[in-house]
């Protein structure tokens, strides 16, 4: 299928979707009232959140640096929706109205479909992103630095791609077995607590250090975790301590986005084969 074909598939795609995100303003006063509830409660919770000395130590921070912390790892999480909620709404609701089953029965490209979806949640979430993200400058006392400003920026257009990525994952998880909520939730959860959004991946090693480093290469197969360990590197500076050199992570980052679009092409077949052999209606 052409290349001009599937750009008008995912065109057409974003358009719909951002055209509903828009005429339910319920879904954009949530989004809205989850960011702000965020900020609020690291404020209320900032003093009594504690690390470990010793976690401390490995990632280079003092224990007033937790706000920032916390902060830094929700500008990013805003993101992560892009990867878990968006491709499962709109594959639910379109099993549900009957409109899946014409995707996959017409010469339409089902990879743009797929990913549509996901770059339309990116755009809206990068709307909410701007506001938290000055704020994010502006607490870590690098608003006017247009070197940070940059790399920060870099890093967030990233992270949108990659999660559009690992989107098209839990896209097929839902067409594949519809009841895929709960694992896309606990998916979710994940992200927040075992990739670095609010707890460091580097803390596992202070629990045990065969733990530890397990965790450490599992979480380092996942885009989500460079995400947050390279926003914290740009925010903080040289004190904060990553996982792998900078470059790295870039590298490892972008190579591992690429790779996750080639694979989910290929998985994409097993799906299209399910999907006309029993029909979508009865998933």
């Amino acid at each position: 299928m052409s290349i001009q074909h599937t750009s008008r598939v995912i065109f057409k795609g974003v358009w719909r979707d951002l055209k509903t995100f828009t005429r339910y303003r319920a879904f954009l006063t949530g989004m809205l009232l989850e960011i702000v509830s965020l900020i609020l409660g690291f404020a209320i919770i900032g003093g009594a959140y504690y690390f470990s000395p010793d976690v401390l130590a490995l990632i280079g921070l003092s224990q007033d640096d937790l706000f920032l912390f916390m902060l830094t790892g929700s500008i990013i999480q805003i993101f992560s929706s892009i990867a878990t909620w968006a491709p499962l709404n709109r594959i639910e609701e379109d099993i549900h109205y009957g409109t899946l089953e014409a995707v996959f029965v017409t010469p339409s490209s089902r990879m743009g479909y797929l990913l549509s979806t996901s770059i339309a949640r990116g755009i809206i979430s990068f709307l909410f992103f701007v506001p938290l993200y000055i704020l994010t400058l502006w607490i870590a006392g690098v608003l006017t630095n247009l070197v940070v400003i940059g790399f920060t920026l870099l890093v967030a257009v990233i992270a949108m791609i990659s999660n559009v990525a690992v989107g098209l994952y839990f896209g097929m998880l839902a067409i594949m077995f519809r009841q895929a909520r709960l694992l896309i939730s606990t998916t979710h959860q994940l992200i927040q607590f075992l990739f670095g959004a609010f707890l460091p991946v580097q803390g596992f090693m202070v629990l045990h250090e065969g733990f530890g480093t397990a965790m450490k290469y599992i979480t380092l197969a996942f885009p989500f975790t460079y995400n947050f360990d390279l926003m914290r590197h740009f925010m903080f500076g040289e004190k904060y301590i990553t996982l792998l050199p900078v470059w790295q992570e870039f590298v490892i980052l972008g190579a591992l986005t690429v790779i996750y679009l080639i694979v989910a092409r290929f998985l994409l077949v097993p799906v299209e084969r399910k999907a006309k052999k029993q029909g979508l209606s009865i998933l």
